[in-house]
């Protein structure tokens, strides 16, 4: 059976099947593609254990041990489906262990940068507006950006001061936000987003022709405002992340709630920011932040 036919196969499994998230899904298929344009065969009977192997050298020398992990655990679970239909009949992936995770502390970013960053965007354009709303909200609210792209108008509830956000394997979270953010997500809303929704779309975040923000346009739109404000330090969603999670983590909330705040399924996930201790993004967040100071009083 031709590669192609088995991946629409699998893709069918995981979407009726696994009730996987189309996210979840999206990315199996995308670490699948990767392996299949490196190895450039058609048959799955055609790949062996020195493929495999050839694959994993280019992965080590290309990526970081999490995507690895990653990319090992799509190829897993996609032999696996493949024996079950018995389209193979002994999985070669049975013999490759996983790498262990050299454990690393979350990077964060100055909040001095942040604030030079969000500074140098126009509100007055449209554009900007949308783009200062993004970058606050996954500053103030610590979700995940594939999370922010996705979120719908129905989940801002502004009256609660609210985010009903819809996470991995779609597990719902609420994550509280203050006045400021709620007053920047009001006036996009209104305004810019009104400006781009010619398509009546239920979406928060649209392009002005009125598409969906993608997780790479969001990318390009941050690192884009980095560098035009000077900031020296490499800007990543997930450093936006990192950053509220440390400052929650500062402000003296319990582990408990900053695991929910996140989404983490594992508590052990949320600990490793008690190995971050850095006084001075704390005083930052105060400085450039002070109605989050005024609510915690």
């Amino acid at each position: 059976m031709e590669i192609q036919d088995t991946l629409k196969d699998y893709k069918m499994y995981l979407i009726v099947e696994k009730g996987l998230s189309k996210n979840t899904v999206e990315n199996y298929l995308r670490d699948l593609d990767d392996f299949f344009v490196h190895v450039r065969k058609s048959h799955n009977k055609d790949i062996d254990a020195d493929d495999i192997n050839e694959y994993l050298c280019f992965l080590d020398d290309h990526y970081a041990t999490t995507s690895i992990q990653r990319k090992i655990i799509s190829l897993r679970q996609y032999f696996l489906f493949l024996l079950k239909e018995k389209v193979i009949d002994h999985n070669i992936m049975e013999q490759f262990d996983l790498p262990k995770q050299r454990r690393t502390l979350p990077q964060t970013v100055s909040l001095n940068e942040a604030s030079k960053l969000l500074s140098c965007i126009d509100r007055n354009k449209m554009v900007g507006q949308r783009d200062y709303c993004m970058i606050t909200l996954l500053l103030n609210s610590g979700m995940r950006v594939s999370e922010m792209v996705n979120l719908t108008v129905k989940q801002i509830n502004l009256h609660a001061r609210n985010i009903l956000v819809r996470g991995k394997g779609d597990k719902e979270r609420l994550i509280p936000i203050d006045d400021m953010t709620c007053d920047i997500i009001k006036d996009y809303m209104y305004e810019a987003r009104r400006s781009f929704n010619k398509e009546g779309m239920n979406l928060l975040f649209l392009t002005q022709r009125g598409k969906p923000v993608t997780r790479e346009n969001f990318y390009q739109i941050l690192n884009k405002y980095a560098k035009k404000a000077g900031v020296k330090a490499h800007f990543t969603p997930h450093k936006l992340r990192h950053t509220y999670a440390t400052t929650m983590l500062e402000g003296h909330a319990d582990l408990r709630s900053i695991q929910e705040l996140l989404g983490h399924s594992d508590i052990s996930t949320t600990t490793i920011y008690t190995h971050v201790n850095n006084k001075k993004i704390q005083n930052d967040y105060e400085r450039f932040f002070p109605d989050r100071k005024k609510e915690g009083e």
